[in-house]
């Protein structure tokens, strides 16, 4: 008779700090009632981009230089599709007896929506897929570069921080990087230690809130020189603040029976949630940067 050694469960799944969700304005519906609203199309209300700014005299005169931003446009909407993310669970079912193959499940969905949302916000698949108008940060001519040619990560940041004062409200931005370029960056980010309820949270010096996403590929606007990420070549991108809708994680599989494949002794178990994020067009910038090998 073959020995039973026994079997720890897993660990927690901890999203890694500093994330989309460490920034973004979230709301989650448990109820998928509440999904109806949203999960095939929205619209957005945005009004960070006045149609014209400027100072005048007391007397109602116009000043010369005094004009901040000129939109002209009537644009305070922006429609966006959502998507979905899903996980399928494959094991056998002669695994460990009395385990909750559903909470599992349910657990790595929890832990890697932060992940695929970040994914999602950089190279914009489903939008491409779909050809739909989604804003992402890669997607062509939607990034302003402020400076031509690839830089050190600090000037890159430099660049980034003054391109945010560019907002026509003065609004504040979010920087979004990879985690090698944040490590390069070092002192020039503030870390604050998360707790239970709040993540882990990093700032530029001058309180910018900063994304490192583990999602974020690096790559640079499609069609702009240099785009594919390297090793040694990246792009860090400047935004307005960042909106994220989750909706109910919903499991496929009614039962475990259901999941189950008779013929192989295998079950497979699948678990989704619809999402959406994205920012409004007031501010979205790009820089390339050049990694150091030593």
């Amino acid at each position: 008779m073959a020995e039973f050694r026994g079997v720890f469960p897993a660990g927690e799944l901890v999203p890694a700090p500093c994330g989309i969700l460490s920034v973004a304005r979230s709301t989650t519906y448990e109820g998928s009632d509440y999904d109806e609203r949203w999960v095939r199309h929205l619209a957005q209300e945005f009004d960070t981009l006045p149609s014209f700014v400027r100072l005048l005299t007391v007397n109602d005169d116009v000043v010369t230089g005094g004009q901040l931003s000129d939109n002209q446009s009537d644009q305070r909407y922006l429609d966006y599709d959502p998507f979905y993310i899903d996980v399928e669970d494959f094991a056998s079912t002669f695994g460990i007896n009395g385990q909750d193959r559903f909470e599992r499940i349910r657990k790595e969905l929890q832990a890697v929506t932060q992940k695929a949302l970040e994914y999602e916000f950089w190279e914009g698949k489903t939008a491409l897929a779909e050809s739909n108008g989604n804003m992402y940060l890669s997607k062509a001519s939607a990034s302003t570069i402020p400076a031509s040619g690839a830089f050190a990560p600090q000037i890159a940041l430099m660049y980034l921080e003054q391109a945010i004062a560019d907002s026509p409200t003065g609004e504040s931005g979010v920087i979004h990087m990879t985690r090698d370029i944040a490590s390069i960056l070092g002192s020039r980010l503030i870390y604050k230690k998360g707790d239970d309820e709040y993540p882990g949270r990093v700032m530029t010096r001058l309180g910018t809130p900063v994304v490192i996403g583990s999602g974020y590929t690096g790559n640079g606007p499609i069609g702009a020189t240099g785009a594919t990420a390297s090793a040694t070549n990246k792009w860090m991108y400047a935004t307005s603040s960042v909106e994220v809708h989750l909706g109910r994680i919903e499991i496929v599989d009614e039962d475990l029976a259901s999941g189950v494949d008779a013929t192989i002794n295998d079950m497979r178990l699948k678990a989704y949630r619809p999402a959406a994020i994205f920012s409004d067009p007031s501010i979205h910038y790009a820089m390339r940067v050049t990694i150091p090998t030593t």
